[in-house]
């Protein structure tokens, strides 16, 4: 079998104005200069058996998702492909569409579902119609630290959720980072009270209404597209975003103030069509899961490196002012969205929050 060569991605210097399709299309993320994303060696054990992976079937993945071209998620699918079909001397191709060219986030899973579509990276917002674990991700305050986030949803506790999407006809891959939430405003904000009154765009989601309506704001559903207009009117007094969205469309020209309340750890997870995914042997689904968990790594250290590269963009700019919460602070924040966690506990299961916490702990 060859070695796998070295994969060089090119260093994205892009300034991407990503205008959202709206609520219910999902939110994409931008990106300003990325850092290389490292190709992952070749795995030890795969060399070790010898398997001439050049040999069977000439396989053709489509890898879709709603963000635009260049994020990290994008960045990640490219070399998933590169490197398959490196590993098969391109008996396995995968080719990646960006920014909904097939379609909105519901509609990638319909694909999915109907096996028209092999992958599809969605957020995470989109599969509570298909089981209540999914929502537990979307609890605010919920993780302490990106490894804790990672070590939730590698282990068992990102299982339980892929094996309770599998019976709707999609599995889980792996689950791809693309950043922290933020609160953005035009005065400082260091506690809940500092929010009452605040008029809050959110995304069309039951769970983001009731915790910033649980902090005393209120919480306004709007398309993404409509947001900057409604900030620059003050039509809207506040949004919250992970700063590849604040950056990407522009959101700190007409919000002074980015509160990093970190209140959710945005992750999209890498689905593939059960039904598409039951037609693979063994050893071509062995290989493409590798190939996903090795970069998935590179994956989650770059879309942190751009998050600080954007951080430090926009807090430099002598126009914007960064705000970081102490511990005692964001936990006051995590204490007045309690309510939050009354009314959905019962619903994703008391147990699946016990472990988080005990994840938490550990960091």
């Amino acid at each position: 079998m060859n070695h796998i060569k070295t994969v060089t991605l090119f260093v994205l210097l892009v300034a991407l104005s990503a205008v959202f399709m709206g609520c219910n299309k999902g939110e994409a993320t931008s990106s300003s200069e990325l850092p290389k994303i490292q190709a992952p060696a070749e795995n030890a054990n795969t060399a070790e058996q010898g398997i001439d992976y050049s040999k069977g079937d000439k396989i053709t993945i489509k890898i879709a998702h709603v963000s635009q071209t260049g994020v990290p998620i994008d960045v990640a699918s490219k070399q998933i492909g590169d490197i398959l079909s490196e590993k098969t001397n391109g008996r396995i191709v995968a080719k990646v569409f960006a920014a909904s060219a097939l379609g909105n986030n519901t509609e990638l899973l319909e694909q999915l579902q109907a096996g028209t579509l092999e992958m599809a990276i969605s957020s995470v917002a989109f599969l509570g119609a298909f089981t209540e674990t999914t929502k537990l991700l979307d609890l605010p305050y919920l993780f302490k630290s990106n490894e804790a986030a990672e070590e939730v949803l590698d282990g068992p506790v990102g299982q339980k959720i892929f094996t309770e999407l599998e019976k709707a006809g999609f599995h889980g891959l792996a689950w791809m980072a693309t950043g922290w939430r933020h609160l953005t405003a035009n005065k400082e904000i260091h506690t809940p009270a500092d929010m009452k009154g605040l008029k809050v765009r959110v995304m069309e989601n039951q769970m983001h209404i009731d915790h910033f309506n649980a902090l005393g704001a209120s919480a306004v559903p709007m398309a993404f597209s409509e947001l900057y207009t409604a900030l620059q009117n003050k039509t809207m007094d506040s949004q919250e975003n992970p700063f590849a969205n604040i950056n990407g469309n522009r959101l700190f020209e007409v919000q002074k103030y980015i509160i990093k309340t970190g209140h959710i750890y945005d992750t999209s997870p890498l689905l593939a069509s059960s039904q598409w995914w039951g037609t693979l042997s063994k050893s071509d689904q062995n290989l493409i899961q590798e190939v996903i968990t090795e970069v998935l790594a590179s994956e989650r250290k770059l879309s942190a490196e751009n998050e600080t590269l954007l951080e430090n963009q926009i807090g430099t700019n002598g126009k914007n002012v960064v705000v970081t919460l102490t511990s005692e602070e964001r936990a006051e924040f995590r204490n007045a969205a309690q309510a939050v966690y009354d009314k959905y506990a019962p619903k994703i299961g008391a147990d699946l929050i016990s472990q988080v916490d005990a994840v938490n702990a550990k960091y």
